[in-house]
């Protein structure tokens, strides 16, 4: 047993009391819902965690089942009268659980620990895109149910530190995240271009890495750790500039562990002045899928609607079943892929339920888990970040950055 996440374990379990079991949790909980079972809901995994944290049960297979299930989408948090920290709760139970890391995640956590490393893995996955390997390896043990998610694999940019502002009415620091960066660097593109079109001067400090989430859900808390110190140092060198992300998945990290402010760039454009700036109109609905880490940590997820809105003629529609999580949560798309699958369904049914052409989701997880399922249903459904979606109608091309 991992003494240090035992003693973290126990001193958390008194948070764990202020748990009255009121039973508020359990219809909001994506797990229990589907499983009905007590112990898939906050309720049930509490009293687990508190009775392995006292010692009256042993952290059995069952309990690990339990824990390993939750999405830690933290819904619960949203509804729970007495504020119990229900993710830090589960984030400490997992790195109670977790067995020792394997080669490939080994792997893993070593390329993410540096820009460079996570830059030169997108050229490599860009490379088996452009020859046809990619069609060979994705047969190679383990790597199917991968490659089932990605896209096809865009060029990759190389990254500047500083992308200047004509007309300068500020300045930002941007966080590139490691899934972002390689599979949709156009998103982060768009978000440079806009932000330079408002007046903002763009950095990109280079020592900055994955913001430690992956790791942290795979139980491996003192991984996760140096790698949010590696990304305070880095941030930490821009001042007191503000801190923005195009990836709420990262910015619910950095925020919660890394004890800096950092915003979600929907939050930070929707109160930016857009005075002189034009919107092409776009005569269509757009549906807007909420992701757990925007809606339930970081709660800025009316800031997608108020800044979509800017788009003349557009009628902004909220996706039904938005309080539900779609299942892509990190790496759960793919350590427990039965459960993501049953979500995702929900969400497929609502597109088609809604007659959805256009799907805007601040997640890359939600998009990649979410067109994923569309594809596979053969649904012809457009999935964008919201500033690609408010940068496009603003005339960007990926070459004007």
């Amino acid at each position: 047993m991992n003494i240090a996440a035992h003693e973290n374990l126990s001193k958390l379990a008194k948070e764990a009391d202020r748990c009255v079991a009121c039973g508020l949790c359990l219809p909001s909980c994506p797990t229990y819902r589907k499983t009905l079972s007590e112990a898939d809901s906050p309720r049930g995994r509490i009293q687990l965690i508190n009775a392995v944290a006292h010692g009256r049960l042993s952290p059995t297979e069952r309990f690990i089942q339990h824990i390993d299930l939750c999405l830690t989408c933290r819904t619960c948090e949203n509804v729970c009268p007495n504020g119990v920290p229900y993710g830090k709760l589960v984030d400490a139970a997992l790195a109670l659980i977790a067995p020792p890391p394997n080669l490939r995640q080994k792997s893993m956590r070593w390329i993410l620990k540096s820009s460079k490393r996570i830059a030169l893995a997108g050229r490599m996955l860009r490379f088996t895109e452009l020859t046809g390997l990619r069609r060979v390896t994705a047969w190679l043990p383990g790597l199917k149910p991968i490659d089932s998610l990605l896209p096809s694999i865009p060029d990759q940019p190389t990254w500047k530190t500083c992308y200047p502002a004509e007309s300068i009415r500020g300045e930002v620091g941007l966080f590139l995240g490691c899934a972002s960066s390689i599979m949709d660097p156009e998103t982060l593109q768009a978000t440079i271009f806009v932000l330079n079109r408002l007046g903002y001067t763009v950095h990109i400090p280079p020592g900055q890495c994955c913001c430690g989430g992956i790791a942290r859900q795979q139980g491996d808390a003192e991984t996760s750790r140096k790698m949010l110190e590696q990304n305070v140092r880095a941030f930490s060198a821009l001042g007191d500039l503000p801190l923005l992300t195009a990836v709420s998945g990262c910015g619910m990290g950095l925020r919660d562990h890394m004890g800096i402010q950092v915003s979600d760039i929907s939050a930070f454009l929707a109160n930016a002045d857009w005075q002189n700036v034009m919107l092409a109109p776009l005569t269509t609905t757009i549906h807007v899928h909420d992701s757990c880490s925007l809606r339930n940590a970081m709660r800025q997820h009316k800031s997608v609607y108020d800044l979509l809105r800017r788009i003349p003629q557009a009628d902004i529609q909220p996706l039904p079943g938005n309080d539900q999580c779609c299942g892509g949560a990190g790496s759960y798309m793919l350590t427990q892929p039965q459960m993501a699958r049953q979500l995702r369904d929900d969400k497929i049914l609502a597109c088609k339920t809604a007659e959805t052409r256009l799907l805007v989701t601040s997640n890359i997880g939600c998009a990649l888990h979410i067109a994923a399922g569309l594809r596979e249903d053969g649904m012809k459904i457009e999935i964008i970040h919201p500033v690609q979606l408010i940068a496009r109608q603003m005339g960007f091309r990926k070459e004007n950055v």
